[in-house]
């Protein structure tokens, strides 16, 4: 018992140690693991867009597009300003609620068309505008003077003041539109996107600091001006939460409190609604379509509208989890769908990442315990796979993401570790027990001991049926009483080696010795009751061989040897039976007294069964009935049969 304790604490603080050693190295090479992480996070949405269970893109957002088909149609690569002044009067036709274009006309040498440009943004009086932050310490091209004048028109001053570490704090502006463009839009809204570490946006800023204000992103600010929602109502919780108190549902006409889950760097993730294809994304038109309306386009009233272009002459596009190449004006779309609609992605707080690793480790090492390499080997992939599983239905139903990697690879050392020691610990219990049980144990009872140790040594046995042989020397008695010791135990040692070969090599079991008398025990193969036909051969074998002792002790001017045997077939307890500090593979039951009392009934060179093991044997031996015998131990009679040899 000490040592199974000793075993497991072995196995406990060294899978303690490799977790905190992997743990350690996953830490150090965080990047690195991180990469692959990130596309475990992109296959799950490939799974969910191949399931087809996609968040579904509001009928409320319009894209109106500046693709490769308007560039064509139109011949000319870059549209003049006088273009898009036109594009905005066409739209603001069909009165939508919003018109956020994702286009950026910064100060130039080129001023033609910007007064048609501004008097086209003020009569729409409905444009939200793109700027640049820029988020970390750089060099500035701006004066004190222009910083100032953009402060004035950009209007931070009136938005709620924050505090800095909660979100992204910006330190200066870095790409603005011209000033009477700002001044003459509805909103303004930064469009910096940072990419994960291997490229790919999967997140973006909501809000930022900027100067000890409020700034919101081009996407929020657009929605905020679709919902007449108030700035003023925004709650910052921490890096990984916000509040938007009162926040209108526009299906319903109610308002509620909604948290929107940030990714502890004060960015949210995007819900991407799918590839770009009209299946996806219905509403989604070409510029040129509604630049050459004389009309207006119709289905815009009272819809948010994403101005962009999207060609590949514009390059403003980015890889995305579900896509290499995705206009950036999608993103922002996908990332009013993902509020609008409320079904946001979250990541599990690492707060959990350990007690998942321990509560699956200690589930390993309890397997490992209980069960043998190869189970333990199949049962660790089952878990890995089930976690995989478990990962990707949890981002499909409800959108959470749960690491992988960090989980799997402490796991991983776990099963090599314990593998390896459940391993040596098994090998090292097999020399040890068959260093002391082969000197006595036959070599088929050996190999079970190798092949299934647990089985064959639990204690109590089963029933079975089998056959008991039960050989005893005649007149060995009178030969010890005139024989030397050394004699008598030369001629059992020669005895019990041949004999014991015999029973041996048909797979028998010799249960004891017992003075010159031997007790064995014959299993069944397979379904089929073979132990009485390999007992009755076995005792052929014997006799034979008997016989050939006895011309070699005649020789030698010993004693006649003969040897007497009887066989009984019945149900009898086999196994390990006695003591748990005693290994004792024996057999108790009435057959065994039977086998030993049919002995008794023979003479020299007699095998001698009953009617139970006469019916297996029957067809294959010549055989002598010697009718009913009452024996000591039984009530009633016992058909007596002699094998002839």
């Amino acid at each position: 018992m000490n040592t199974n304790r000793f075993s497991i604490r072995t196995l406990l603080l060294g899978n303690t140690t490799v977790i905190l050693v992997i743990s350690g190295i996953l830490f150090l090479f965080s990047d690195f693991l991180g990469v692959f992480e990130l596309k475990t996070v992109d296959g799950r949405f490939h799974f969910r867009n191949i399931l087809n269970k996609n968040p579904v893109f509001s009928s409320e957002i319009i894209h109106i597009n500046i693709d490769n088909l308007s560039k064509q149609s139109s011949g000319l690569d870059i549209w003049p300003k006088e273009y898009f002044a036109e594009l905005l009067d066409n739209l603001s036709w069909d009165e939508p609620e919003v018109i956020a274009w994702d286009i950026m006309f910064v100060r130039s040498l080129d001023t033609l068309g910007n007064q048609a440009l501004v008097d086209a943004v003020r009569k729409a009086g409905n444009i939200i505008s793109p700027y640049l932050l820029q988020f970390h310490e750089a060099e500035t091209a701006l004066s004190i003077e222009e910083r100032e004048l953009i402060n004035d028109v950009f209007g931070f001053d009136l938005n709620p003041t924050v505090e800095t570490g909660n979100i992204p704090s910006a330190k200066d502006y870095h790409y603005v539109p011209l000033l009477d463009l700002a001044e003459q839009s509805a909103g303004l809204g930064f469009v910096n996107m940072e990419p994960d570490m291997d490229g790919i946006i999967r997140r973006i800023p909501i809000v930022a600091e900027f100067n000890g204000s409020l700034a919101p992103s081009f996407f929020f600010q657009a929605l905020c001006s679709y919902l007449d929602y108030e700035l003023e109502n925004i709650e910052i919780v921490n890096a990984s939460r916000l509040i938007l108190h009162h926040f209108p549902d526009k299906e319903k006409g109610t308002k509620r409190d909604l948290t929107i889950p940030l990714d502890g760097d004060g960015n949210i993730l995007v819900n991407y609604a799918g590839l770009r294809t009209l299946e996806n994304y219905p509403n989604s038109y070409g510029a040129w379509e509604v630049l050459q309306l004389d009309s207006p386009p119709g289905g815009l009233k009272g819809k948010l509208v994403i101005l962009s272009d999207v060609s590949s002459v514009s390059k403003d596009l980015s890889p995305v989890p579900i896509e290499h190449m995705f206009p950036r004006s999608y993103i922002i779309s996908n990332a009013i769908n993902t509020v609008l609609a409320g079904e946001f992605i979250r990541e599990m707080s690492l707060i959990f990442l350990p007690f998942i690793v321990v509560i699956l480790s200690l589930f390993l090492i309890l397997v490992c315990v209980k069960m043998g390499i190869l189970r333990f080997g199949i049962i660790t992939i089952g878990l890995f796979g089930f976690y995989v599983c478990t990962a990707f239905a949890l981002f499909l139903f409800i959108g959470l993401i749960i690491p992988v990697f960090p989980v799997i690879i402490p796991l991983a050392g776990v099963y090599f570790f314990s593998s390896v020691y459940k391993y040596a610990n098994t090998e090292r219990e097999k020399g040890i027990l068959e260093g002391s049980l082969q000197s006595y144990l036959p070599p088929s009872l050996m190999e079970k001991v190798r092949t299934n140790p647990d089985e064959l040594l639990k204690v109590g046995g089963e029933r079975k049926r089998i056959s008991v042989l039960f050989a005893d020397v005649v007149g060995f008695t009178h030969f010890c009483d005139e024989a030397d010791p050394e004699e008598v135990q030369d001629v059992l040692e020669r005895y019990f080696k041949e004999m014991a070969a015999i029973i041996f090599s048909v797979h028998g079991t010799i249960d004891k010795y017992i003075g010159d008398a031997i007790l064995a025990f014959f299993e069944n193969q397979g379904d089929e009751v073979t132990s009485a036909s390999t007992a009755v051969r076995c005792a052929i074998s014997m006799q034979q061989k008997a016989r050939e002792l006895d011309e070699i002790y005649k020789a030698q001017n010993r004693f006649p040897f003969a040897i007497r045997i009887g066989i009984s077939t019945g149900y009898a307890k086999v196994g390990n039976i006695g003591p748990v500090e005693k290994f004792d593979y024996t057999i108790i039951g009435s057959v065994v007294n039977l086998a030993n009392r049919l002995q008794t009934l023979g003479t020299a060179g007699d095998v001698i069964i009953e009617k139970e093991t006469l019916f297996f044997v029957k067809d294959d031996h010549d055989i002598e009935n010697m009718g009913e015998r009452d024996l000591k131990g039984f009530t009633d009679p016992v058909g007596v049969h002699r094998i002839k040899i």
